[in-house]
């Protein structure tokens, strides 16, 4: 039982739990991103299913081989999630070492992404859905070409055009289809789904990111943990336990995933994706590595776009923080400034996937932490940097949960940025 999770010492408490029949049936799975709740979430769905006592990862029974596969029926997940550097990062292990393990690797990462669509949870007039539907054929026809039932061929040319075909639609997938919250609606087919017989032992429903529902969505979720069905098994994970709902929380058994150390997610990165992390990377910053846009030019565009900010405040007539400026001037160097907030943009891929829009904010909040840290910050630009800090926060949400584009959203936030100076 979880083999495959590297240094996590909660496996030792769930495998406990599991033994001793008290694994309870709604659990929230809570520490930092990229601690493996997620996998250890699969795991456990697939060790309730297994047909076998030990439930080992490498098992041949049937419900095993579907789970591994990420394709047995009694599984959903919903919720949001940056699946695509993921998924890119597993493509580049498969394509430079094509065999079994890594092949399984990719068609993991893919099905975390992919079976957020099930039509089981989500509302199929939503026009969201629409958008999937030929997203969702197009990737089951690629598929096809890399099932495990099929040989890998020795044609790397093949093999590069199919994964990157792959890549492409699910990042497209993800775009334009994947709700930041989750609404109501997949909470209560959800719910329907939960009561349905299940295909095998158990039913499980993992709720990623579960801090993300909307206000509608956790109250119709409460009605499922007050009754759970009795062959259903609840999973629901988070990096936020602080702003998951509190009548929430007292339903369910909470499970802590600690920090890793250096030396364990080294050893996930050259276990699993046959890599190496770079000096100071973590497992985020890994994925993070195979983004169409690399983690140096957001950092570029987030001092770019400050400058912008500040430029544009002093030609109407307001003052710039003192510290700021310096440490702009070292992050662009010799780099052209940009005249229109659309060079961002294109800087940036247009922000697609959406993990891009995030990353570049958090470049931003980065950047002002730098400048706090020089010691030499008035309590008057810490001020304006606590007033762009909630505006910072603001346009996560416009861009993700309203929809409006992130050329818009900057143009929005270069105003009110310069107004609060």
């Amino acid at each position: 039982m979880f083999e495959n999770l590297i240094d996590q010492g909660v496996c030792d408490l769930l495998r406990s739990d599991i033994q001793n029949s008290r694994l309870p049936p709604s659990m929230l799975f809570y520490g930092r991103e990229a601690q493996g709740k997620l996998t250890c979430a699969l795991e456990v769905a697939r060790i309730l299913s297994c047909e076998r006592t030990e439930a080992l990862w490498t098992c041949d029974c049937p419900s095993c081989v579907l789970h591994r596969a990420l394709s047995h029926p009694d599984l959903l997940i919903i919720g949001s999630r940056d699946c695509t550097s993921e998924i890119r990062a597993a493509g580049a292990t498969f394509l430079s070492k094509p065999q079994a393990s890594t092949r399984y690797l990719f068609l993991r990462s893919i099905r975390k992404l992919t079976l957020r669509f099930s039509g089981q949870t989500v509302n199929t007039d939503d026009a969201r859905f629409a958008r999937a539907i030929p997203h969702l054929s197009d990737i089951e026809e690629y598929l096809e070409e890399i099932d495990p039932s099929r040989p890998i061929e020795g044609d790397t040319t093949k093999l590069e055009k199919i994964i990157k075909a792959i890549i492409d639609k699910c990042e497209k997938l993800e775009s334009d289809s994947l709700p930041e919250s989750i609404p109501v609606s997949q909470i209560r087919n959800a719910s329907t789904w939960s009561r349905l017989v299940p295909y095998g032992k158990q039913k499980v429903l993992i709720v990623d990111n579960a801090d993300r529902m909307q206000e509608g969505a956790r109250n119709a979720f409460l009605k499922i943990l007050e009754e759970p069905p009795e062959h259903m098994v609840f999973v629901l994970t988070t990096s936020r336990r602080g702003a998951m709902l509190p009548t929430i929380l007292s339903r369910v058994r909470t499970y802590a995933f600690v920090e890793r150390p250096d030396k364990s997610l080294a050893l996930v990165v050259s276990r699993v994706f046959h890599d190496s992390l770079r000096d100071g990377e973590n497992l985020g910053d890994f994925f993070n590595r195979f983004l169409p846009v690399d983690p140096a030019t957001i950092r570029l565009a987030a001092a770019l776009f400050l400058d912008y900010v500040l430029r544009h405040a002093l030609d109407r007539g307001k003052s710039s923080p003192p510290c700021l400026p310096s440490i702009l001037e070292a992050d662009i160097g010799s780099n052209a400034r940009v005249e229109a907030l659309s060079g961002i943009i294109s800087l940036l891929q247009k922000c697609r996937p959406p993990v891009i829009w995030r990353l570049f904010l958090s470049s931003l909040t980065a950047l002002l932490q730098r400048s706090i840290r020089t010691g030499q910050a008035t309590a008057a630009e810490i001020a304006v940097y606590s007033q762009w800090t909630s505006l910072l926060g603001e346009s996560v949400s416009a861009v993700d949960t309203y929809n409006i584009t992130p050329l818009a959203t900057l143009e929005r936030l270069s105003v009110a940025m310069g107004d609060s100076l």
